[in-house]
């Protein structure tokens, strides 16, 4: 398999608001990412979960993908998001014996819409990589930036912990370890009052 076009320590699996120390070291999840290459992947192989306490939800526009390679030369340039589409169902597999009593688990994906960009931004950066023109400056982030609530929620101290798939029907692997929800909205300390309901939510 080619050699993904980063090198691996911008490589950067990203947990809410790009907490990069909160990745986990699991040795099953730095063995995928070393196997992973994004731009020889099919986009409806790309999954991530999020594992939440189950009055909580990530909606549409909450997570998002970011592909970015910097290049001396703005026509091999590029920085693509991607809002992932967020599937309500139930956990996917193997992420049924990671939940407790209150969790569950929200999976989310390429939307179908945004595949074809998405291999668009694939075929640029494998022309980049052939001509040797990427020095290592490539970043893939997975960001989740914002949760709502339908209910009053289990723990005084909520968390969240989010899972990648790299291959269609695999298993999904841990990117980070449980994460304060405080983190995510940005604050110190945070009450379950001040996490917005669902139904105030705006569509995005």
């Amino acid at each position: 398999m080619p050699r993904p076009f980063f090198s691996k320590r911008l490589l950067t699996l990203l947990s809410p608001l790009a907490l990069c120390a909160c990745m986990t070291a699991d040795p099953r999840a730095l063995y995928e990412l070393s196997r992973f290459d994004p731009f020889n992947a099919e986009p409806d192989a790309i999954g991530v979960a999020v594992k939440t306490d189950r009055n909580l939800r990530v909606q549409t526009g909450d997570v998002e993908l970011r592909v970015a390679l910097e290049s001396e030369n703005p026509k091999q340039a590029f920085d693509e998001r991607f809002i992932l589409s967020v599937d309500g169902a139930a956990a996917p597999g193997n992420l049924a014996k990671e939940l407790g009593p209150h969790d569950h688990v929200l999976a989310a994906a390429i939307a179908p819409q945004d595949q074809s960009r998405f291999r668009i931004v694939q075929e640029k950066a494998r022309i980049a990589r052939a001509q040797n023109a990427t020095k290592g400056k490539g970043t893939l982030s997975i960001s989740v930036s914002g949760l709502c609530r339908t209910g009053p929620l289990s723990s005084a101290k909520p968390t969240v912990r989010n899972y990648m798939r790299t291959v269609a029907n695999g298993d999904f692997f841990p990117l980070s370890g449980e994460i304060p929800l405080s983190e995510v909205f940005g604050k110190a300390a945070l009450s379950a009052q001040e996490i917005p309901a669902c139904k105030e939510v705006r569509p995005r």
